[in-house]
């Protein structure tokens, strides 16, 4: 961990602070990765909404230990404090939904129409989709990714987001699977203004632990659902067609028999 600052986007931290109303926020030029040091800071008995910002990671990491490229002054790379007990096996879609709908409010996109089946917000830009388990995407295109992970009685919710190519473009074998907000339409978009509308929308989403998902976040997800009525293969049942998610965060895969099938785990590739 190194260069903890106390001033950020042209004000100082604890101005920030103040705005998004959470308990404490830190921003570090370089960290290993928000996560361990949220989680440390949970431990240290910081309340529920406590995030650390990062303007680069050098260890970050995605699901099941994959490494999160997340170079300087190219991506929003938070992570928050959550209130309860976890990660609740639906957290990390909740959480998907809950940055979603923020960038989908700091690019003054209105109502809640997103849709896999229509990838074009209503300024032209492409909008979020949210791809099973904890990923978000634009098209065929990965943005971001959502990581939850807990101790003990603490959850963190860690959220990394492409915002702008990074100098030099993506290393090998990603410039093809990734892009950003900037190379879909989302321009002069601050880094300040889309963290302090994902706090706002994680206060929304997540203030109350709950135990499976309620009729109306499920509604929000089923419209940004980018696998839907895909056929996809999937580790833990094999090949069928994604038709959803059900109330415990579950993938619901259909067979070709028309029987339908939950999956809990493991990695799911569109065919």
């Amino acid at each position: 961990m190194s260069g903890l600052l106390d001033q950020w986007e042209g004000e100082p931290v604890t101005f920030w602070r103040n705005a998004w109303d959470i308990p404490a926020l830190e921003v570090h030029t370089r960290v290993g990765s928000t996560n361990d040091r949220a989680l440390e800071l949970a431990a240290e008995g910081r309340g529920s909404f406590t995030v650390v910002l990062a303007q680069e990671q050098t260890a970050g990491r995605g699901r099941r230990g994959a490494s999160w490229h997340s170079p300087a002054g190219s991506g929003l790379w938070m992570s928050a404090v959550l209130p309860g007990p976890g990660p609740a096996p639906h957290l990390p879609l909740l959480v998907g939904l809950a940055v979603a709908e923020a960038v989908e409010r700091a690019a003054g996109w209105t109502g809640s129409s997103a849709s896999a089946a229509d990838d074009q917000g209503a300024s032209g830009s492409a909008r979020l989709g949210i791809k099973w388990p904890n990923d978000l995407f634009v098209g065929s295109k990965k943005v971001g990714g959502i990581l939850c992970e807990s101790v003990a009685d603490t959850v963190v919710a860690g959220i990394g987001l492409n915002v702008r190519s990074p100098a030099g473009g993506f290393p090998d074998g990603l410039g093809g699977v990734a892009t950003t907000l900037e190379d879909e339409g989302i321009k002069s978009l601050s880094f300040s203004v889309l963290a302090g509308d994902i706090v706002r929308s994680l206060k929304e989403r997540c203030q109350r632990p709950m135990a499976t998902l309620s009729a109306e976040a499920l509604a929000g997800l089923r419209a940004r659902d980018a696998l839907v009525g895909r056929g996809v293969r999937t580790e833990e049942r094999g090949p069928g067609t994604a038709v959803g998610f059900d109330p415990d965060g579950a993938l619901v895969l259909e067979r070709a028999d028309g029987s339908r099938v939950r999956v809990t785990s493991g990695s799911v590739r569109p065919e």
